[in-house]
């Protein structure tokens, strides 16, 4: 059985350290020239700010997913509260079922009772959750482009 819950950062960051790996693999560009280095500081701060909004998967105990947003007035908003969406995951063995779609909906659930009326929440081109995302409410609003200016 899955389970999902609201965690502290400063425990979920060391047990879940082996996926952020798994995950940079598998949706990570430019991983030749960019490697993946998790500001851990810069989280811990966010967490003492009150800022951090960490919604984890749970399987017998063990991480399987994670949902992890940033919480706070938007910038153009100051009195609408917003979710920015920093990344979330779920293990490619719990990728099926509606395991996802709750993961989404509990993350909402927990985002409303903070008080927050608008998620912001990426996709990947390569790995698209458009028909998801679409199921779950959300609608296209831009399209967001990258390009790589390093050596």
């Amino acid at each position: 059985m899955i389970t999902f819950a609201v965690e502290p950062w400063s425990s979920f960051k060391v047990e879940a350290a082996p996926l952020w790996m798994e995950h940079w693999e598998e949706i990570a560009i430019n991983r030749d020239k960019i490697k993946l280095e998790v500001d851990y500081e810069s989280y811990d701060a966010y967490e003492r700010l009150g800022v951090l909004h960490v919604v984890v998967a749970r399987e017998a105990g063990k991480i399987v997913g994670y949902f992890l947003c940033f919480v706070r007035p938007h910038l153009h908003y100051a009195s609408s509260l917003s979710a920015i969406t920093d990344v979330y995951f779920l293990l490619r063995s719990h990728r099926k079922g509606r395991t996802g779609i709750a993961l989404f909906q509990f993350a909402e659930k927990s985002l409303k009772a903070r008080g927050v009326e608008k998620i912001f929440l990426g996709t990947k081109k390569h790995l698209d959750m458009t028909p998801l995302l679409k199921r779950l409410g959300y609608v296209e609003t831009e399209t967001l482009l990258t390009k790589f200016i390093g050596d």
